[in-house]
């Protein structure tokens, strides 16, 4: 696989310290990049922070990029292993609160993204939304996976690409992730059939 001519034209552009060639492939590809990080953090900050640093990854890396290889596999690749990056650093915030005035002894909370807020999950009626919600809860390996092959639609040997692993690993890890999927919609009393998964 190529990149397409149009965007070969504005990465040797941007090599040669055209800014105007680099801000049209951020304008190109922003939205892609965008969705993915969303669909990955969950948290529109954190994903609007992840699509930049991964455009500053692009633009710092632009120089090793292999232009006999797709530009927009190469993005994909940068932000997917970004936003899990993320994720795997998501850490509760330990806090320590006084148990009583006069005793030193403190009591650790930790506070963690637990999620969607009592008020969201209520709202959440609709099978998609339901799957989606189950995506979120996979190991970030998996995640990945499930996010380039279902929400970007690439194929198997693009997300091999794009994740920097062999063909077989990608559909084992798709395979795990629909297991993962199966159990969790049997467990709130959903049959897979119901996915075709």
């Amino acid at each position: 696989m190529t990149t397409p001519p149009e965007d070969l034209d504005l990465v040797r552009r941007s090599l040669d310290g055209d800014e105007r060639a680099f801000a049209e492939l951020v304008s190109r590809y922003n939205g892609a990049l965008y969705r993915l990080a969303w669909r990955m953090l969950r948290n529109d900050e954190e994903a609007r922070d992840a699509v930049q640093e991964a455009f500053l990854r692009v633009h710092r890396g632009l120089a090793s990029f292999d232009q006999n290889r797709k530009f927009s596999t190469w993005v994909l690749r940068i932000a997917t292993n970004h936003c899990i990056d993320r994720i795997r650093r998501r850490r509760g915030i330990m806090l320590s609160i006084d148990v009583d005035d006069t005793d030193e002894k403190r009591v650790p909370i930790v506070l963690v993204d637990g999620g969607p807020t009592p008020e969201g999950q209520y709202g959440r009626t609709s099978l998609r939304e339901m799957l989606d919600a189950m995506v979120v809860k996979l190991p970030p390996i998996y995640r990945a996976v499930v996010e380039l092959r279902y929400k970007q639609q690439l194929a198997y040997e693009e997300i091999a690409e794009v994740l920097d692993i062999p063909l077989g690993t990608v559909k084992a890890r798709l395979h795990r992730a629909h297991h993962h999927l199966k159990d969790r919609l049997q467990a709130a009393g959903i049959g897979p059939e119901a996915l075709d998964l």
